[in-house]
């Protein structure tokens, strides 16, 4: 059976609904109905309570939807999709009133400025309710129309029906995370849209965002990022008081027991069928003089964490006892981090420097010219499984939740 559980997934799928906390209509009949015009294949879609609301979390490039004047209608429940049909175009499905009663007066007209404005549009009859359905693409329009005929859709998709259990009465994004390449076209500060998306589309099958809240919905699988991030504990973060200068991506994973994480990660590594590549990585690394496992051990190591901004990546640790090197020296310990704990961790860690409890590598020149703890930002977790930090947003996973709020840097 399908599961539901929190995930902290990344900026580009908070971007499009932080503050999509609008609606409050009851979305457990009237929704899925909607939802008979999306096609099955669909890479995300947003369920409203009022029409209003969807347009403006999520409209074509051009905004041409949002150029119709939905009169009544803009009160209306809604559905907004993201198709890809070789180029990737919106699908608006809008409740028209019940079947067999009177339409809205608004239909005709909006039908009419449609087809001014050469915006596909159709009048058709979902279950107990009649919709309109408007696409600026053509070709979405003919797909939504045969999956209707057809009668298949998205609410056909493996496991969508359990991502439909995880909404409220919230406005809400469902995002088919085999879709990431497609939905999210561009790299977070130093991290390439190559591993962004790979990260997304390994993460679950469905991620719904509601209300400053994300969760996770996937078939029972010990594959996925976010069965990991669920059986980790809550560590204490101290980076807050470390912060570095010029920092604009950070990831924070403070660790609560050493031993469990290094467990968990590898049995999640085992079930994506890279425990062998890790254990070879580990391996060479040791057969140059020393095992990255025993130095992660002596160090006591309880947080890590990546910070990057144009020009400059650096790996943070803090630990329990370590060498003190108060002057920046090669780092005999290059590619320990990455290979202990993933791809995200800065390659280039040529040297290493100890600043109090933090032991950070990197190369010299940014090691040379970094300050830590002279701004310090405002209500950072004291305890957390992951943070992930921007300028503009945060996102913090905890065993209770995940929550998204605007940066309070």
């Amino acid at each position: 059976m399908p599961k539901c559980v929190p995930f902290l997934t990344c900026i580009a799928l908070a971007l499009s609904v932080v503050s999509c906390a609008g609606g409050g209509a009851d979305h457990s009949r009237e929704i899925p109905e909607l939802l008979k015009a999306v096609p099955s294949d669909a890479l995300s879609v947003g369920v409203f309570g009022r029409l209003e609301n969807g347009l403006e979390q999520m409209v074509d490039s051009t905004s041409v939807l949002r150029s119709l004047d939905f009169g009544k209608l803009s009160r209306a429940r809604a559905v907004v999709a993201v198709c890809n049909v070789g180029t990737v175009a919106p699908l608006l499905v809008v409740e028209a009133g019940k079947c067999g009663g009177d339409t809205l007066s608004a239909v005709p007209s909006l039908l009419a400025q449609a087809d001014s404005l050469r915006i596909s549009a159709e009048f058709v009859a979902l279950g107990a309710h009649n919709a309109l359905v408007f696409s600026p693409s053509a070709t979405v329009e003919t797909v939504a129309a045969r999956h209707i005929v057809s009668e298949s859709s998205i609410l056909d998709a493996s496991h969508f029906a359990s991502a439909l259990e995880v909404l409220g009465p919230q406005d809400a994004v469902i995002y088919r995370n085999a879709g990431a390449s497609k939905l999210f076209g561009f790299d977070l500060c130093s991290v390439p849209r190559k591993t962004l998306n790979a990260f997304i589309r390994d993460a679950s099958e469905w991620t719904v965002v509601s209300d400053g809240k994300v969760d996770c919905v996937q078939p029972e699988s010990g594959r996925y990022f976010c069965t990991f991030l669920q059986g980790l504990g809550d560590g204490q973060s101290k980076l807050a008081s470390a912060w570095p200068s010029r920092a604009e991506l950070v990831v924070d994973l403070p660790i609560a027991d050493l031993a469990a994480f290094r467990k968990s990660y590898e049995a999640w590594r085992d079930a994506r069928v890279e425990l062998e590549q890790y254990q070879k990585r580990i391996q060479a690394l040791k057969d140059k003089g020393k095992s990255p496992l025993n130095w992660e051990k002596e160090l006591g190591i309880k947080e890590v964490a990546y910070v990057a901004a144009p020009g400059f990546r650096v790996n943070m640790v803090r630990t329990s006892k370590g060498p003190q090197t108060e002057e920046v020296v090669s780092n005999p310990y290059a590619g320990f981090i990455r290979a202990l704990y993933g791809d995200l961790f800065n390659p280039a860690d040529s040297c290493l420097v100890r600043r109090g409890e933090w032991l950070l590598s990197g190369e010299r020149a940014v090691l040379d010219t970094l300050t830590l703890g002279a701004v310090k930002p405002e209500n950072w977790p004291g305890r957390a499984s992951l943070v992930l930090d921007t300028p503009d947003w945060r996102i913090t996973s905890t065993k209770q939740s995940i929550r998204i709020w605007n940066s309070a840097r």
